[in-house]
């Protein structure tokens, strides 16, 4: 039997992954949960352990149950950790290249993660969604979906929730002008190459590597949305 010390510590990891899942899209807002059956299963753990860290996860808002339905994804799951809404009405407007900046840095420690912990199912998902992209890159609504995906991939491959949540309060704040880069020639070409090589390098667990080809995609976005002033 487990103590109580290893019971939370277990309960803990099993409301981690489960706001990972939701985090990642993997569950979205007003998606209901699979069973908690199934869920014990895919996590290795016993029924009362799903119970606990569901009921962990409706404390702090992120999931709604009802006897009879079931649990569902609040609908406003992600603004219940970071909003763009109460940043903005926190301090007013933010200055677009203090945001480029922190996403500069969340992208280089996420990737520097991912290299470290990454799994091979989370290696096989960024793969498939660079393919995504490629498959999409006459489509630029399409595309800004797929490459957010494989982001959020290497965001969860970190296995740093907090990260993540930070992660996507930078990119929702840069949308506009995400959305305006991306449409620029060569952009999306350019950008999936880059995004290839830091996947590779995540792959094979190369931290350096990884790190760098985050920097180097960062410094090739920023490049464009602030590109130097004609003389």
């Amino acid at each position: 039997m487990l103590d109580t010390a290893d019971r939370s510590t277990l309960v803990d990891f099993t409301a981690d992954r489960l706001r990972q899942m939701i985090f990642t899209g993997q569950i979205k807002p007003g998606e209901m949960l699979p069973p908690r059956k199934q869920l014990a299963t895919r996590f290795g753990v016993g029924i009362a352990t799903i119970h606990e860290a569901v009921k962990s996860l409706g404390a702090v808002g992120l999931v709604e149950s009802r006897p009879g339905k079931g649990t569902w994804v609040s609908h406003d799951a992600l603004a219940s950790v970071i909003h763009p809404s109460f940043i903005l009405n926190r301090f007013g407007p933010i200055d677009v290249a203090e945001v480029y900046e922190a996403r500069l840095m969340l992208e280089v420690s996420l990737a520097e993660l991912a290299a470290a912990k990454a799994t091979p199912e989370e290696i096989e998902r960024m793969m498939t969604w660079l393919e995504a992209s490629r498959q999409v890159i006459d489509d630029d609504e399409e595309f800004v979906r797929t490459d957010w995906q494989f982001h959020m991939t290497v965001a969860e491959a970190s296995h740093n929730v907090l990260l993540q949540a930070f992660y996507n309060l930078a990119r929702e704040l840069l949308l506009e002008l995400i959305r305006e880069v991306i449409r620029l020639p060569k952009v999306k070409e350019e950008a999936s190459g880059m995004h290839l090589e830091q996947a590779l390098a995540i792959a094979h667990h190369d931290v350096d590597a990884a790190r760098d080809a985050a920097r180097r995609h960062m410094l090739y976005v920023g490049a464009k949305m602030f590109p130097p002033a004609p003389r």
